[in-house]
């Protein structure tokens, strides 16, 4: 039988323990971590079970409650040591309940990392899951297709037209009404108006991306109107805009086909677009790796595949941490 002494010094190791993960997993995501702290943190796991136990169940929260748990953990560590949670296992499954109850409140207007959708993208009209691709056909002139994590509303459908606002993800608009329909997307500070043309649109936050592939399109914004023509794309924020530029349009409508396709792309921004399509996150612990060049395809229903190109293709260090975390370099 356990001593109330023995009890409280078993708590006291745990809470230290689970302190010490915490801390990990926040400079593996600050964006400072080095692949001498990844070596660090491997010693660290694996200088006992109770470790290696405590960086699990806090990688777990990290993943799937990110910012929301952290928040709730905060609120909760400046309780009153008497309001606290006691850390056995019995307890812990419990506070760990109340912790995601708590956290989910916050979460829903600001989900962590994209792991699931805020509450506008939860009430919009038509909404894609991780991974998932869907076709609509809102009018027999006017079809689109929408990409993974992509949420969007139906303003306004009618026989002249519709008007769209796509929330947050990406899709591709094919309106072949010629003068007789228009197509609207809001997305953004800005609206998307096409006649008798086909265009791909994506909004990441308030950046938005438009690209035309056949015909032509007028983006509104910022109190100014430019025309793209095929080929060409322009980018806007909610309060500056790029230039029109050239697109290579298989590149940017690859998705539709099932494909990722790089053409001299920063590892960065490979690293991004992968974690679009797939559950977890990777994370890039070598900044200095970040502008290595990629050039290759990548199939979407193996999209694992890009991570073993990068530890075999590119001979960069892999490892693999618990909620599909990916640690590169």
């Amino acid at each position: 039988m356990d001593t109330p002494g023995a009890a409280s010094t078993a708590e006291a190791a745990t809470q230290s323990a689970r302190g010490e993960a915490r801390g990990w997993l926040r400079r593996l995501h600050g964006g400072e971590a080095t692949s001498d702290d990844v070596a660090a943190l491997e010693h660290w796991r694996a200088q006992s079970p109770a470790h290696a136990r405590a960086f699990a169940e806090e990688s777990l929260f990290w993943s799937v409650l990110g910012d929301a748990a952290r928040q709730a953990e905060r609120e909760r560590a400046a309780q009153p040591v008497r309001a606290r949670l006691p850390a056995s296992r019995r307890d812990f499954l419990i506070g760990g309940t109340a912790l995601a109850a708590s956290a989910a409140a916050i979460a829903v207007i600001s989900p962590p990392l994209g792991l699931w959708p805020s509450a506008a993208e939860w009430s919009a009209d038509y909404r894609t899951a991780t991974g998932e691709r869907r076709q609509l056909d809102l009018l027999p002139e006017l079809s689109l297709e929408l990409n993974t994590r992509t949420s969007l509303d139906i303003r306004q459908r009618g026989e002249t037209g519709a008007v769209l606002e796509l929330v947050s993800g990406e899709a591709a608009i094919v309106n072949r009404g010629g003068s007789t329909a228009n197509v609207t997307v809001v997305a953004g500070a800005g609206r998307i108006n096409g006649r008798d043309a086909a265009f791909n649109v994506r909004k990441t936050g308030a950046d938005v991306r438009v690209t035309c592939t056949s015909g032509r399109v007028d983006v509104d914004c910022h109190q100014r109107t430019r025309s793209l023509a095929a080929g060409q794309q322009f980018a806007y924020g909610a309060s500056d805009s790029g230039d029109i530029v050239a697109a290579d349009a298989e590149i940017v409508t690859a998705w539709q086909r099932g494909m990722l396709m790089f053409r001299r792309a920063p590892l960065s921004e490979v690293i991004e677009e992968v974690n679009r399509y797939r559950s977890g996150r990777v994370v890039l612990v070598d900044s200095t790796l970040a502008q290595r060049q990629i050039m290759a395809n990548f199939r979407l229903d193996r999209i694992d595949d890009v991570i073993d190109f990068i530890a075999k293709g590119m001979n960069l260090r892999v490892r693999t941490l618990p909620g599909g975390v990916v640690l590169v370099g």
